[in-house]
């Protein structure tokens, strides 16, 4: 047995872990002790992410569809069938689906292939709604389109304001973080909707009304004007725009903070007093797939600009990226608003050098995401090739059966599959060199630790031999030399290379000739940010007459991201089932004091019915929401195709997402 080091590829934390390696197969899964963020510790996912590895869900040959049924082939009649029919329908029809979790190389090959190849900008990323609202905000800042804070600064911080996210269950490690910065005194404030367990954890709970967060941070910011708190050192030599922003608080009447947020006014001046009273201090939210909405993330950001808090070593906004590569999926351009290194689609110039590079002439008609092309009317898309796992997609059955073509590319066989037309098997992380990109920028190799089956290839390779199949021939002999293109393409990753990867744990971009070690606190970077356009209107969403609860909806541990992992891991597996004999049809949250008021019970049924439709699942009474509030927990796979589905902005939306609702005894 020998153990080999390497990244976790569940959240985007990236945690440094150590396989156990004998016999040609992963034996288990240890902590790196040295690890900068993980710093000898896994969570519950990481401890059992080899289990993956194992499962009797591997795809190991190539299939076709043939007589209603797939079969297998021979994985070079199955590439050469791919490239030919995705070349059959004009650029517009078809589309491109990256995973998250997928390296930096194969996403930057993959938009490769669909733009320089087939000749299309529809190429998209899984669950990137939350991350797109953060990329926007920090790019019309002028700041990096990433965290502007490290893990490092949560250990140094002395205020941390935790935004709606439930960092406990989506990113374990950084919840600790939070943890062991309240337990050294670093003041701890959480503003949630619903009383999640790192607010368990907090010195202040603000507990908003649904809905209402981007208000409280508001009344911080005017707060922070009223009392003359804002660092005008920082705002006057470091940003640009603020006095559009102080014009846009004039529409907030602080009268009506408390009825709109449902909390006491005095609390919000409170904590806005502490924020600017702290030497450092660091905002942490969600991106990704339960992330926040453009405006909450701009004003956040509008905030810590207002307070001196952003810009500077030690503090900023730490957007915590809920799979293993968002963040980097972005950077390689893997969204149709962006080709690598976050250069507008759309840009003449950037499409000229690409198209040099690449040796290709680009498209210059804008792309569109796999969700739009999907639900557009009348349907334009015709073939659909998708990278690794996306239950997601199965939301719309029925577009995606009336697909001339579907390709699925991956590890692991999932609902999804079964509406592809042609499988091609990709190695999983463990099989193969890659780099990774994690929540605080930290660009990681992960070397190779096992080989894969005789028909499995990386990505990488899968994206190269179809590329040849058309006629086109890259030069990529290894992963490595991927890397080097990207540092061609990609000026913060300039200097990166997999030997200079090899020495540490890894480089945060930007990464180039004037910072060839990587930039830990882009706060050091020269130049002004901008405050970021907010409306200037202040409402929140509220009940009605008919539907009187404000509904929320997320995630938890053990079914997070819909389960289409956990399900393949035992422990997190087993914790599922035993939610699933509780609460077999799914659940609601409701306050004692409405369950009282309604005549229900804990575990009994009830009905949850909006102006759009209604679903039939358990009441779990809790204390975890307030009264007037309800929370779903989208577990179960006919919750989505059925209630949520109706309701998009629920899943699409972030954390902020309300949909008035009433709540019935069955």
């Amino acid at each position: 047995m020998i153990y080999k080091t390497g990244i976790c590829n569940f959240c985007g934390t990236g945690c440094g872990h150590l396989m156990k390696v004998g016999d040609g197969a992963v034996k288990g899964v240890f902590a790196s002790p040295d690890h900068p963020v993980g710093a000898g510790r896994l969570c519950v996912r990481g401890w059992h992410i080899h289990e993956l590895l194992t499962t009797s869900e591997r795809i190991t040959r190539a299939r076709v569809r043939k007589d209603g049924a797939l079969r297998d082939v021979p994985l070079d009649e199955a590439l050469a069938l791919a490239a030919d029919r995705l070349a059959a329908f004009p650029p517009e029809a078809v589309a491109f689906r990256a995973s998250p979790r997928a390296s930096n190389e194969d996403n930057y090959l993959l938009g490769k292939l669909a733009r320089a190849v087939f000749g299309t900008n529809n190429i998209d990323l899984a669950s990137d709604a939350g991350q797109g609202h953060t990329v926007g905000v920090l790019l019309e800042s002028g700041g990096l389109p990433a965290a502007l804070a490290s893990v490092a600064d949560l250990r140094e911080a002395g205020f941390i304001l935790a935004l709606g996210i439930d960092i406990t269950r989506q990113n374990p490690i950084l919840g600790s973080e939070l943890h062991k910065a309240a337990r050294r005194g670093a003041r701890l404030v959480t503003l949630s909707g619903r009383r999640t367990q790192i607010a368990k954890l907090s010195g202040t709970h603000l507990q908003n009304r649904p809905g209402s967060m981007r208000i409280v941070l508001a009344a911080m910011a005017k707060v922070l004007l009223e009392e003359g708190l804002v660092d005008r050192a920082s705002t006057g030599e470091r940003t640009v725009g603020f006095d559009g922003f102080a014009r846009a608080l004039d529409g907030l009447d602080m009268g009506r903070v408390a009825g709109l947020t449902g909390l006491d006014l005095e609390a919000v001046r409170e904590t806005a007093r502490a924020l600017a009273g702290s030497e450092a201090a660091v905002a942490v939210f969600a991106s990704g797939i339960s992330g926040l909405d453009r405006e909450t993330i701009a004003m956040a950001h509008n905030l810590f600009l207002l307070a001196g808090k952003a810009g500077r070593k030690g503090s900023g906004l730490l957007a915590a990226t809920g799979i293993c590569n968002i963040a980097g999926s972005w950077d390689m351009g893997a969204t149709p608003r962006f080709l690598p290194g976050y250069v507008k689609a759309g840009d003449a110039a950037a499409a000229d050098r690409f198209g040099k590079l690449w040796s290709a002439r680009l498209n210059g008609k804008p792309g569109r995401t796999v969700e739009e092309l999907l639900t557009s009317s009348p349907p334009t898309l015709k073939a659909l090739l998708v990278a690794e796992h996306d239950e997601g997609l199965v939301r719309h059955p029925e577009a995606l059966a009336a697909l001339d073509l579907v390709v699925y590319v991956g590890a692991y066989d999932n609902p999804f599959a079964r509406f592809a037309h042609i499988v091609l098997p990709a190695a999983t992380y463990a099989e193969a060199d890659g780099t990774y990109t994690n929540t605080e920028r930290r660009i990681q190799l992960n070397r190779k630790k096992v080989e894969p089956g005789p028909d499995i290839l990386p990505a990488w390779r899968i994206w190269t031999a179809l590329a040849a199949k058309r006629g086109v021939i890259w030069p990529y002999k290894t992963s490595s030399d991927v890397m080097k293109e990207i540092a061609a393409a990609v000026p913060a990753y300039s200097a990166v290379t997999y030997e200079e990867l090899e020495k540490g744990f890894g480089l945060q971009w930007p990464c180039d000739e004037r910072r060839p070690k990587g930039c830990p606190h882009p706060g050091e970077l020269p130049g002004r940010l901008s405050f970021a356009a907010v409306p200037d209107r202040f409402t929140a969403p509220a009940p009605t007459g008919d539907h009187p609860f404000l509904l929320t909806a997320g995630t938890d541990n053990t079914f997070w991201h819909t389960n289409v992992i956990m399900k393949k891991t035992h422990i997190p597996r087993r914790e599922y089932n035993a939610l699933l004999l509780l609460y077999p049809q799914g659940l609601v949250e409701i306050s004692a004091e409405d369950a009282a008021r309604i005549g229900a019970r804990d575990k009994r049924p009830v009905r949850v019915v909006s102006a759009s439709g209604s679903m039939r699942v358990a009441a779990k009474v809790s204390t975890d929401v307030r009264p007037g509030t309800a929370y779903v927990p989208y577990f179960i796979g006919d919750m989505i195709t059925g209630f949520l589905d109706a309701h998009g902005s629920l899943l699409e939306g972030g954390e902020e997402s309300v949909v008035p609702v009433r709540i019935e005894k069955v």
